[in-house]
């Protein structure tokens, strides 16, 4: 079921590609920016990290939740998944339906186990915290709510792996090894798209077919950009190791464009 009318919070990148496919199903789409831009109506500048009560209008079928934070401490993920999030919930309570863009990093270290979305959670940091008590208040605000549990998303711009690769700093080794669960950003807004469309709820994770052990993969890139690959060095403790599931995304008839990073970054070299 389309959604007629969307309020999505944060118009970054993988925002505003969901945004663009939502659209050309014919949802009518107004976005939440930090900064004012002009010559554009469909944006809306508002701080949701302070309350926001009566400056939207309560007009939106669907709130899809997508910010992230500028800075990486545990004050600015409460402010922008959990602050924000509440106050966006207070501002528009007339719509029935909400979109939390989480991460799998709430699942925590399961020693290289494959999971789904049933797993415990138990994350170690403080971001997975902060998004595993952003999904409760998500689950529990009355709404019909779906929560996406992201992969690394790389792509155009994002382009982590390969500067990691070119730095020519030894690669930390662990046992059991850490794996990359990762998803290209086109298959993450395709993804997000098609489960809105399908009025989809609970849990589910956006990941690419391939868990692939980090060094597995840092090696593949090396080799492709004909530059060495990375010395090795013992880790002084285990990562969070854990091999993401996604065969309930796929039991919805979602197929990927780029299903391993083989095919994604193959794409994004060229």
């Amino acid at each position: 079921m389309i959604p007629p009318r969307v309020l999505i919070a944060g118009n970054g990148d993988l925002g505003s590609r969901i945004a663009d496919r939502l659209r050309a199903t014919g949802a009518s789409i107004r976005s939440i920016v930090r900064r004012p831009r002009p010559n554009n109506s469909d944006l809306i500048a508002l701080d949701l990290t302070q309350p926001v009560l009566g400056a939207l209008p309560d007009a939106f079928d669907l709130l899809l939740h997508c910010v992230a934070p500028s800075v990486r401490d545990e004050l600015s993920y409460r402010a922008v998944y959990i602050d924000a999030l509440r106050h966006l919930l207070d501002a528009v309570p007339s719509a029935r339906r909400l979109v939390f863009v989480s991460s799998t990093a709430v699942y925590g270290d399961h020693g290289g186990a494959r999971i789904d979305e049933s797993a415990a959670c138990r994350p170690r940091d403080f971001n997975g915290r902060v998004l595993l008590e952003a999904e409760a208040l998500a689950q529990s605000c009355g709404r019909d709510a779906l929560v996406l549990r992201l992969g690394g998303i790389y792509g155009p711009g994002r382009e982590m792996l390969l500067k990691r690769v070119r730095s020519g700093v030894p690669l930390l080794i662990s046992e059991p090894p850490l794996y990359t669960n990762r998803i290209h950003v086109e298959d993450a807004a395709a993804a997000a798209a098609h489960l809105i469309t399908r009025a989809a709820s609970g849990v589910f994770n956006l990941v690419d077919d391939a868990n692939t052990p980090q060094p597995e993969v840092l090696d593949w890139l090396a080799d492709r950009l004909h530059v060495p690959r990375l010395e090795r060095s013992n880790a002084p403790l285990p990562a969070e190791s854990k091999q993401v599931d996604n065969a309930r995304l796929h039991a919805t008839g979602f197929h990927f464009t780029y299903p391993d990073f083989r095919a994604g970054y193959d794409a994004l070299l060229r």
